[in-house]
């Protein structure tokens, strides 16, 4: 059945365009084709550019004369004119600075040396900087230079503030509280 159907749709349209349907599309079609030449729009000439400003020279300024000063000097006295009965207060003493404690351990590489750092060969030196109480204790302690390991700095840290004790600093006999830097040599042997 649709076999047939197209058959007889082609039939079907061989047949027009065989009658002369296509002839009548084709008259239907303009006889002449106009075509028209479209000028373009000559370009925008430039505007010319303001004419530049004129030349303002800055008169000079007003010329005022100097006022006449005159200073009258008086003639040098040798007087004494006042006396006091106060005593200059004694120069203070110069403080002496905190030491370590004699006879502690204060070497932390033997003991304090982390093991990251060992396996993978850090060496450096760490410069701490240490506020010592008036009794010669470690009040804090801080990396002023570090080694470039941080595993290092944090270990001169707790090192310092573990084991290290202090004779404190003194200033006219009396102890003080202080701040020394010192810097941890960290070494391996080998």
């Amino acid at each position: 059945m649709a076999f047939t159907a197209a058959v007889v749709l082609q039939v079907g349209i061989i047949y027009a365009l065989a009658s002369g349907l296509a002839s009548q599309i084709i008259e239907k079609l303009p006889d002449d084709i106009k075509a028209d030449i479209v000028k373009e729009k000559p370009p925008e000439t430039p505007k010319t550019p303001p004419p530049p400003p004129p030349d303002m020279v800055k008169p000079p300024p007003p010329f005022i004369p100097p006022p006449d000063i005159v200073i009258a000097n008086d003639a040098p006295t040798n007087a004494i004119t006042a006396v006091t009965n106060q005593v200059a207060p004694p120069p203070k003493a110069a403080a002496a600075p905190a030491t370590l404690a004699a006879g502690r351990n204060n070497n932390c590489a033997s003991s304090y040396y982390p093991p990251l750092a060992v396996r993978l060969n850090h060496e450096g030196a760490t410069t701490v900087a240490i506020q010592i109480g008036a009794d010669g204790s470690v009040k804090n302690v801080t990396v002023s230079a570090s080694s470039g390991f941080p595993e290092l700095d944090e270990a001169a840290q707790k090192c310092v503030e573990a084991r290290w004790h202090f004779s404190p600093a003194t200033q006219n006999g009396s102890p003080i509280e202080s701040t020394k830097q010192y810097k941890i040599v960290w070494k391996l042997r080998g």
